[in-house]
């Protein structure tokens, strides 16, 4: 099978029969994929809808294809959310999305650290980032992005298991933590959380956790610690899909 390319389309488009691809999306398959005609073709809404397909007729901004299978996935019961102070570079935030979606995180919740040096601001190169990621993988449910003005906000009526990744004494590994069903892990932005901060989050029921013998950069704890969660809620034990059809 050759590589498949996914698409977003509407959330409305039909299940079954022909789907017709416009605008931004059908100038990249047509003009930058250079899709051809007789090509498997793959669709998501981000919605929880994936059509898969042939394309049967493109034109210089329209595409057709003919739908050979849909299927709805609904929201996993296990869910991982990340609480992250607001970082100072852009160049942490778009791999820590991209590759963060790509892994299946549910939900990126950002909060104006005591220690983040810029303002939060979410820009809507943010949500292209998170929709590009999904149409790499096939991704059927776009993960929430959200701002807050500080942790207390950003944590307040989360229903679920709260983690702290901390360098502490008293911290753990993740894998001594039971129930992680729906959990959320908090990840200090660079310079770490305030005094402050780790009193909110220890009030909230926060469990201070390690993420081994090394001290990383936010991203990349934000990453591993959220793949460590994943890993013992089974997110990973399924093989990779193989709906497309001929």
């Amino acid at each position: 099978m050759s590589h498949l390319f996914y698409f977003v389309v509407p959330t409305d488009s039909p299940r079954e029969g022909e789907i017709i691809l416009q605008g931004e999306e059908a100038h990249h398959a047509i003009h930058v994929v250079r899709i051809k005609m007789g090509e498997p073709i793959a669709f998501i809404d981000g919605q929880g809808g994936k059509w898969f397909g042939k394309v049967v007729d493109f034109s210089k901004d329209k595409l057709m294809a003919k739908i050979t299978n849909y299927h709805y996935t609904t929201l996993t019961r296990n869910r991982t959310c990340l609480f992250v102070g607001w970082l100072h570079r852009d160049s942490a935030i778009e791999p820590l999305l991209n590759y963060g979606t790509e892994v299946g995180i549910s939900a990126f919740y950002f909060f104006q650290a005591d220690r983040s040096t810029r303002p939060l601001r979410l820009s809507k190169k943010l949500k292209k980032w998170v929709v590009q990621s999904c149409k790499t993988t096939g991704r059927e449910w776009f993960p929430m992005v959200e701002a807050y003005p500080n942790l207390q906000q950003a944590i307040s009526g989360f229903q679920g298991k709260l983690l702290i990744a901390t360098i502490q004494s008293n911290s753990i590994p993740i894998h001594q933590v039971s129930d992680l069903s729906t959990c959320g892990l908090i990840v200090g932005p660079e310079g770490d959380l305030s005094d402050k901060e780790l009193s909110i989050a220890k009030e909230a029921g926060a469990i201070p956790v390690h993420l081994g013998p090394h001290i990383y950069r936010t991203e990349l704890s934000a990453l591993l610690g959220s793949i460590f969660i994943m890993q013992k809620q089974g997110q990973f034990d399924n093989p990779p899909e193989t709906h497309f059809s001929t």
